[in-house]
């Protein structure tokens, strides 16, 4: 369960969120680029992410089109490449809530106040891997426009 975000301030690393009080759009590519899949994909992939004890960074969930973003480093979208998900970096937008945000239909999976400020490609694209595996899917990495 999550709080009202303006009971939670600790954002050393989450700079785009410190005076976020409602969904507001960012540009990605500077703080962080986006991987946006299927929210069924991206709860598995949160789960094995868990599991494995993995550093696991902001992960939003956008009910309206039942899509999950992570957050993960700058520039990581130019490089990366998985079936089933799209990177976003420079040149593309992101609405983001802010932390502890209960209002609408944006949610946070792994909320920015709890978790390191993104998560390791490599680990996501395995956990990915495993969560396509899990789902009978095939995972032959292609790759996306941005």
């Amino acid at each position: 369960m999550t709080t009202p975000y303006s009971s939670r301030l600790r954002l050393p690393e989450a700079r785009w969120a410190r005076h976020l009080s409602e969904p507001k759009l960012f540009a990605a590519g500077q703080e962080w680029d986006v991987i946006r899949v299927e929210a069924d994909l991206g709860v598995r992939a949160v789960r094995l992410l868990e599991a494995s004890g993995t550093p696991l960074g902001p992960v939003l969930h956008d009910q309206t089109n039942d899509q999950a973003y992570f957050l993960v480093p700058p520039g990581s979208a130019r490089t990366w490449q998985h079936e089933r998900t799209r990177a976003l970096g420079h040149g593309s937008w992101v609405v983001l809530a802010p932390p502890g945000w209960e209002g609408g239909l944006l949610r946070w999976m792994s909320d920015p106040t709890d978790s390191p400020p993104h998560t390791p490609t490599a680990d996501l694209a395995r956990a990915f891997a495993a969560a396509t595996a899990q789902s009978g899917t095939n995972t032959r990495p292609r790759a996306h426009p941005c």
